[in-house]
């Protein structure tokens, strides 16, 4: 005979999500358990049973934030058209946003400068939603190669790390509130690298 648990009272998708939101808004240190609770709408015991401790609960965010606030540049760097115009609808797509006075951030950024040079494990997990980034841009790198648009011995894995880094670069200057000039000068810089 099987015995079946109590369903657990919340949806632990949108718990996560709510999670999430808190750490990026905040970062992890500052991120009190009693903060989590309240924004998650959930008790402690269940915290624990569903995510483990504050450290598990905030490598599921960013493996959440993987998952789901990458998707979109991810799907946009591999849509169908020109590879180098979607890299570039991307850059200067994340320029706009970054320059709209609203920046908080990205979360793997937040989270590689405060915690990734002491604890590995989060190291490791923002260090894997980057590399789906770099990932991202490599394979639209390549479909420019094979359409022509970039030259057969373009080094497209140094192009990827280059468009990856300045990505990052370009939201910490977002974070420290650039000016929307100063942050279209460096992804014009970034761009030229693509001009035959």
């Amino acid at each position: 005979m099987t015995t079946v648990g109590r369903p657990k009272e919340f949806d632990r998708d949108e718990a996560l999500n709510k999670a999430m939101e808190l750490f990026w808004a905040r970062g992890y240190e500052a991120t009190g358990m009693k903060d989590l609770l309240q924004q998650m709408g959930i008790g402690r015991q269940s915290l624990y049973d569903t995510f483990g401790d504050k450290h598990r609960l905030f490598l599921e965010a960013i493996k959440h934030y993987n998952l789901h606030s990458t998707q979109g540049m991810v799907d946009q760097l591999s849509a169908n058209g020109s590879p180098l115009e979607n890299i570039r609808r991307t850059l200067r797509g994340c320029a706009s946003h970054l320059s709209d006075g609203n920046c908080r951030g990205c979360l793997l950024t937040n989270t590689l400068v405060e915690l990734a040079p002491r604890d590995e494990e989060v190291a490791a997990a923002a260090g894997s939603a980057l590399t789906r980034i770099e990932t991202a841009f490599r394979k639209a790198l390549e479909r420019a190669v094979d359409q022509g648009e970039l030259p057969p011995d373009a080094n497209v894995r140094a192009l990827a790390r280059y468009f990856t880094s300045t990505l990052q670069g370009l939201v910490v200057m977002g974070k420290a509130s650039a000016s929307r000039a100063a942050i279209k000068d460096v992804v014009n810089v970034a761009l030229s690298v693509l001009e035959k």
